[in-house]
């Protein structure tokens, strides 16, 4: 038996979206389980009437927790679940009728396969806004064709019930975001017997403002930092902001006619902070045309806004993480430090007997 979970909030029309594409799967889920986080834009009552509607192929079960995050909408939908094999999506996302078949066809005739990465790409065709356009513009349709390597978004993943309990489940310690990126360090680091499901059949809507992504970016860094993630990104990307900052800063200051030193000092630092927003510039040429060719003004600076605002939200966001995370994150972060592959075998046994 199969049961697909996702949490919803305030997306109605993603789940009429969900529901029409659940429909044409030539594989059906035979239990879809979404959690509601207390919408009040008609998506609870939808779901009410789903629950309610006895021509569908599956049995639905609508669930309502208000405030809850993420992490504690999955298992809670994992927790009613009535299958051994758990397929996960999130309601924001396009599906080919092919994806539930492939994404559960290792589980059901490999019994060695504990757990499927699914495939999932940013489809062109879909993109119109701006914003939307300046992010594919950098990153393309950030294609990800799955192999047992890949990082396994909750968005696009299938594994046996007993694996999500092995794991420990999600954090619900986490305010909101980076609680797939947890379970997937854990699957790493417990080694799951794991495949990828190759072919793209997954497609991930994305924002249409600049705020949008600005405001997922800080909630992307807001999770990391609470887990303790992705250190050496922080490393990486404010050190650069860092030292741009201080060329720029110190760079006219020494050219100050009051500074009792010769400008060349400042002189270099601001050359030197030039050559790296310069290199920037470079490496965004080609998506500078992009943009162009789509009919969208100012391409560089858009790319260059862009790029240190997301920047520079989810810096501060895994700032404000890494401060609150040392009080109210302490679980997830020993879970992380904790787990290895013979503490997820011992635990899969028990679950067995």
């Amino acid at each position: 038996m199969i049961s697909l979970v996702s949490t919803i909030f305030n997306d109605r029309s993603g789940l009429v979206r969900f529901f029409a594409a659940m429909v044409a799967q030539t594989r059906v889920p035979d239990e879809i389980i979404v959690v509601d986080a207390g919408s009040k834009d008609g998506t609870w009552e939808l779901m009410q009437a789903e629950a309610a509607r006895t021509d569908r192929p599956w049995f639905f079960q609508a669930l309502q927790e208000v405030r809850c995050n993420v992490a504690r909408g999955r298992n809670l939908a994992i927790e009613r679940a009535s299958g051994g094999i758990i397929v996960s999506t999130d309601i924001g996302c396009n599906w080919d009728p092919e994806w539930v078949e492939e994404l559960v066809a290792p589980l059901e005739v490999d019994a060695g396969v504990e757990l499927v990465i699914g495939s999932w790409a940013v489809k062109r065709g879909e993109i119109q806004d701006p914003w939307t356009l300046t992010e594919w513009a950098l990153k393309g349709d950030q294609r990800l064709e799955a192999t047992a390597e890949s990082y396994s978004s909750s968005r696009s993943i299938a594994y046996r019930k007993s694996v999500w309990e092995a794991l420990g489940r999600y954090p619900e310690d986490l305010t909101l975001a980076a609680d797939d990126a947890v379970f997937h360090y854990l699957i790493e680091q417990a080694v799951v017997p794991r495949i990828g499901a190759p072919k793209v059949r997954c497609y991930w809507h994305r924002h249409e403002s600049l705020k949008g992504f600005f405001k997922e970016a800080y909630r992307y860094g807001l999770g990391d930092g609470e887990a303790g993630i992705r250190g050496k990104d922080v490393i990486l990307i404010g050190g650069r902001l860092a030292l741009e900052a201080a060329c720029l800063v110190f760079g006219l200051v020494g050219l100050w006619p009051v500074v009792p030193f010769a400008p060349w000092p400042g002189i270099a630092l601001l050359v030197l902070g030039a050559f790296s927003v310069l290199g920037k510039v470079w490496k965004m040429w080609e998506a500078s045309g992009r943009l162009r060719g789509d009919g969208v003004g100012c391409p560089v600076i858009r790319l260059l806004v862009f790029t240190y605002g997301t920047k520079w939200h989810w810096l501060r966001g895994y700032a404000d993480g890494m401060w609150r995370g040392r009080v109210h994150c302490r679980d997830c972060r020993r879970r992380l430090w904790e787990m290895t592959p013979e503490i997820y075998r011992e635990r899969r046994k028990r679950s067995k007997t």
